[in-house]
């Protein structure tokens, strides 16, 4: 058991490593966004696809570790959480304070990427408005009526 817990901080930690660069790549498309920059956002994007494809490689490895806990354990693999896992080493302070450091850690990240993420999508909101916007602006010019020239004589000649 204590190899798996050791395997599971270490993995944890590398998920960590992986969701900061995350979060300063989400924090240069903020950037990219306000710039305008599209090239910027591609690279960002790029970049943004890559890390998540690699955290979607550890996130399989520790759920492959946490179902290894919980066969040992006897519990449902869908109902473990990491903080059962330290809830379950609390008197074994050499598993449980880096275990519980590393899962609140990645909690605190995990609230700021989504900060992050839900600015960048509202700033990409009012980029699609006002791009729609002037859109609409250009197609309503176009069709924008004809006025006539009007002038004084036009009212005497229609009074007679």
């Amino acid at each position: 058991m204590a190899s798996l817990i050791e395997n599971l901080i270490t993995e944890l930690n590398e998920e960590y490593a992986v969701y900061e660069q995350l979060l300063t790549v989400s924090m240069e498309k903020t950037t990219a966004i306000v710039s305008n920059s599209l090239e910027r956002l591609r690279a960002t994007t790029d970049k943004e696809q890559l890390l998540v494809d690699t955290i979607t490689g550890l996130e399989s490895t520790r759920k492959q570790t946490m179902k290894n806990i919980a066969q040992v354990l006897g519990a449902k693999e869908s109902e473990l959480r990491i903080i059962d896992v330290c809830e379950m080493l609390k008197n074994q302070p050499e598993f449980y304070d880096p275990l519980i450091e590393i899962d609140q850690k990645l909690g605190r990240l995990a609230k700021k990427l989504r900060d992050i993420n839900t600015h960048n999508q509202n700033l990409i909101k009012e980029a699609l408005s006002m791009i729609e916007y002037n859109i609409n602006l250009i197609q309503n010019l176009d069709r924008a009526p004809e006025t006539a020239e009007y002038n004084k004589d036009m009212f005497h000649k229609a009074g007679r």
